[in-house]
């Protein structure tokens, strides 16, 4: 495991936590002004520059420059409005009109996990650099409110229906299953990251082994300093 990603995952342990004492869930939904909608497709843009410049001001000030904006349409001191309008769009899209043909809660929450990561694929190589941002002490309550809201938004298409007492842990622990996957998979090189959507189905049966009450807890942390993979596609320093 690479440097970055061991600083990483130090780091990714305060959002984790974070998880489990937020209880804040984004439900906004409003009709945006010309003002946004002109954001909305400079920051859209900005997100084919990622590849290329990462998740910085630079790429969205590209961006603005190529759709012949003034480069500071967006203000920005970093890559976090970029990061932030990913999120947002992630979540958006993070549904399966199919979702009936699956037989379990579990089943369709698994699903939904790898339509969510589907999106982070495009820019797994440069994600590690997004949560660097994120876990800065004065986005990291923010951030894990995206991850938590995300988990509330997986549960409820699933069609869970706990009760109150167990609604906000089953939402941390989704969420923290989540998180940790993402981060294993900014390091898989196996084809089409299947070492990830195994680490992906071991942690969910993991987390659904917990909930019966079974003595088996997830093994979130693989990103901990010491935690190498098993897999022989992740790279070792």
């Amino acid at each position: 495991m690479n440097s970055a990603m061991r600083r990483c995952g130090h780091q990714a342990l305060g959002i984790r936590r974070a998880l489990y004492t937020t209880n804040q869930t984004i439900t906004k939904t409003f009709q945006p002004t010309d003002e946004q909608k002109v954001r909305g497709s400079i920051l859209n843009h900005a997100l084919t520059k990622v590849n290329q410049l990462g998740w910085t001001k630079e790429a969205i000030e590209q961006a603005s420059t190529d759709l012949n904006y003034p480069p500071t349409t967006v203000l920005a001191y970093n890559g976090m409005p970029l990061i932030k309008h990913f999120m947002f769009d992630a979540l958006n899209k993070t549904s399966i009109d199919q979702l009936h043909e699956f037989k379990t809660p579990i089943d369709r929450i698994r699903c939904l996990c790898r339509v969510r990561l589907r999106q982070t694929q495009p820019y797994i190589r440069h994600w590690h650099d997004a949560f660097l941002q994120m876990m800065e002490p004065k986005y990291e309550l923010a951030a894990a409110s995206w991850f938590f809201t995300l988990a509330t938004r997986m549960w409820e298409m699933s069609g869970d229906q706990s009760l109150q007492i167990d609604w906000d842990r089953k939402r941390a622990v989704l969420a923290d299953v989540y998180v940790a996957t993402e981060l294993y998979m900014c390091e898989d090189t196996s084809a089409d990251f299947g070492d990830t959507w195994k680490y992906l189905d071991e942690a969910i049966e993991h987390m659904e082994d917990n909930a019966r009450g079974m003595n088996r807890t997830p093994d979130l942390r693989l990103c901990d300093v010491g935690n190498e993979p098993a897999s022989g596609g992740h790279s070792s320093e």
